[in-house]
């Protein structure tokens, strides 16, 4: 149970209500509304205003308000399965005028099949008075009852985006202490800096570019602006300090490629998405080996579906073992694609042809705007 909820909100659904707090709620309600009618009356009788028998009163409120049970069972489940949205507004409101003629006939038949048992009329009345009554007694009940489950649908749905959204900058924040642990780990910032200390006499531009760089890739691990996703080009420029980082340590070695087709640079991605693929390459792949290595980050549309590849020429998975890709990064990364889009979004590593790994992630183009993304 706890797996399913858990799945829901990575989705952004709202599970149903349980059927025994619906029938428990309905009926507590309507045994409610029949003991204020029958009080309201006994007043009005005791100031004379109105002259009834008790048990005619009783027996009247109690199957009026008993037989809005099932109907109010059946409104809270209609508005779950068949919302008023805007995207499906005309076919909901078919829905929902369908059953408003369920209730109108069906609140109209019990009172003609009962009206010898209950005595509704002091005489038998004709079916299209009943209906034309029915109408007029049910319309307002049936339409607060709508506007009563579709409210309480919307304050659920509020509630389930809210968890969503905090658990969204969970995994953001986690992605960026990942992040800034990874550029900022021991042997990481003793390259970088020893690299530095080589080429200022040797080469001073060099090494200034390599510093001003480093100031980059810590300045856009600290700022994401509380955003969730960024464009494809936001992300390669927040990546490309690092790139920059390792091409200057690594030389000849290392050889950096992209492929990103123009349409789809202004396409949504996850912050920090490639950042974790490209490193993996790097460190996994290309730094055990002596020979020159290259690393290529391509993007393309497939259909409704952006498809990012970061392929590398180097070791590859290890033989007889699972692919590498199960560190906290690559799983932090899972998990944020997993609530930000559900089962539309996956993460998949395969070895490279004819050597290496290939690193494919894939994400919904058709996802919301930004205006309507959850961000902190």
């Amino acid at each position: 149970m706890r797996d399913e909820e858990t799945e829901r909100l990575r989705a952004g659904e709202v599970a149903p209500l349980p059927s025994w707090a619906v029938w428990l709620g309905a009926l507590g309600w309507w045994l409610a509304d029949a003991l204020i009618s029958v009080s309201q009356v006994q007043l009005l009788q005791r100031i004379g205003e109105a002259k009834v028998v008790e048990a005619e009163l009783w027996r009247m409120s109690l199957a009026s308000s008993l037989l809005w049970v099932p109907f109010t069972v059946m409104c809270l489940r209609l508005s779950e399965r068949v919302p008023l949205t805007r995207r499906r507004l005309l076919p909901a409101l078919g829905f929902h005028l369908g059953a408003l003629l369920l209730v109108v006939l069906g609140r109209a038949t019990f009172v003609v099949l009962t009206q010898d048992l209950i005595g509704w009329y002091e005489r038998e009345p004709h079916v299209p008075y009943v209906l034309a009554q029915s109408v007029v007694n049910n319309l307002l009940p049936f339409v607060l009852l709508t506007a009563g489950a579709h409210a309480l649908g919307l304050a659920r749905r509020a509630h389930v985006r809210q968890r969503r959204a905090d658990q969204l900058q969970a995994q953001l924040a986690e992605a960026r202490l990942q992040a800034l642990a990874s550029q900022l780990r021991p042997h990481f910032l003793f390259n970088a800096l020893n690299a530095v200390a080589s080429l200022v006499h040797v080469d001073p531009d060099a090494a200034e570019r390599m510093l001003a760089r480093l100031g980059d890739l810590l300045r856009h691990s600290l700022e994401s602006h509380g955003r969730q996703e960024v464009t494809l080009r936001e992300e390669q420029a927040a990546l490309a300090p690092y790139l920059d980082i390792e091409q200057i340590r690594f030389g000849p070695r290392l050889e950096v490629a992209w492929r990103l087709a123009p349409e789809v640079l202004e396409a949504r991605v996850p912050y920090l998405a490639l950042q974790p693929l490209v490193e993996n390459a790097i460190r996994h792949g290309l730094a055990p080996r002596a020979e020159p290595g290259r690393i290529e980050i391509s993007a393309e549309r497939e259909g409704e579906v952006l498809r990012l590849l970061v392929r590398d020429d180097g070791m590859g998975p290890p033989v007889g073992g699972p692919a590498r890709g199960g560190g906290v990064g690559l799983s932090n990364l899972r998990a944020r694609l997993a609530t930000l889009y559900g089962g539309r979004a996956g993460l998949e590593l395969r070895p490279g042809t004819p050597r290496g790994t290939v690193v494919e992630l894939r994400v919904p183009l058709d996802a919301e705007p930004e205006g309507t993304r959850v961000a902190a």
